[in-house]
């Protein structure tokens, strides 16, 4: 059954106030979890890709590898000593996947696409990042999937959550560039990375325009982890 539009509603408002994830100890993390979350960071976003195609059969194969993730990330917390921080990010992790598995059934690859998203969010979240310019870097590509995935769902209705997004996004930038423009070699890629968010700022507000401003955002960002 379809979930109704003020609970997608409730669902999208609830991430207005996500935070940049925070840099995790390696000391808080048994050594097997960092792997499985980057596992399940990595199918999550495979999965994404094929439900903005519609896709139904890697749809299907994906989210069969994320429930698989998570069961093993459930074993691996179980072994170990209780982490309340860990057990909450385990619990959001069930709760994105059921609206996942519910919008999937229901062949809306919008909302999946929109729900997929948070829960790779959470995932960041949970992640052990080595460097500050590596978590920013990995929340702009969220960021950007967030405009390209609320513009597709609907830009009205989501046109508050996306002036947000963007300002958010001007932000994270503001703070990746500093760091890159310390190598004067990435002076192209800086540039580069101005215009797109001027863009993305100051265009009309058309569905057109902004998800291919989005989607080059997103290929940008590509370039960008290959100088970190």
């Amino acid at each position: 059954m379809k979930l109704p539009t003020c609970i997608q509603s409730i669902t999208l408002a609830l991430v207005l106030t996500a935070t940049i994830p925070t840099l995790v100890s390696a000391s808080e993390q048994p050594p097997d979890i960092p792997i499985i979350l980057a596992d399940m960071q990595q199918h999550t976003q495979e999965m994404i890709d094929a439900l903005l195609i519609k896709n139904a059969t890697v749809t299907a194969l994906r989210f069969q590898q994320i429930k698989a993730d998570v069961k093993q990330l459930r074993q691996k917390m179980n072994a170990g000593p209780y982490n309340e921080r860990r057990s909450r990010e385990l619990l959001m992790s069930y709760s994105w996947i059921r609206v996942i598995g519910i919008e999937v059934h229901d062949k809306a690859w919008i909302e999946a696409a929109v729900a997929a998203n948070q829960l790779s969010a959470m995932l960041m979240e949970a992640t052990e990042f080595p460097t500050l310019i590596h978590r920013d870097v990995a929340w702009l590509y969220y960021l950007g999937r967030e405009v390209e995935l609320l513009t597709l769902e609907n830009p009205k209705a989501n046109a508050e959550l996306l002036d947000v997004r963007l300002i958010t996004l001007e932000n994270t930038w503001n703070r990746v560039r500093k760091e890159l423009i310390k190598n004067f070699k990435n002076k192209p890629l800086v540039e580069q990375g101005n215009v797109l968010l001027t863009s993305l700022k100051h265009q009309p507000k058309q569905p057109p325009q902004l998800i291919i401003s989005a989607k080059k955002l997103l290929l940008f960002i590509d370039q960008i982890r290959k100088k970190i």
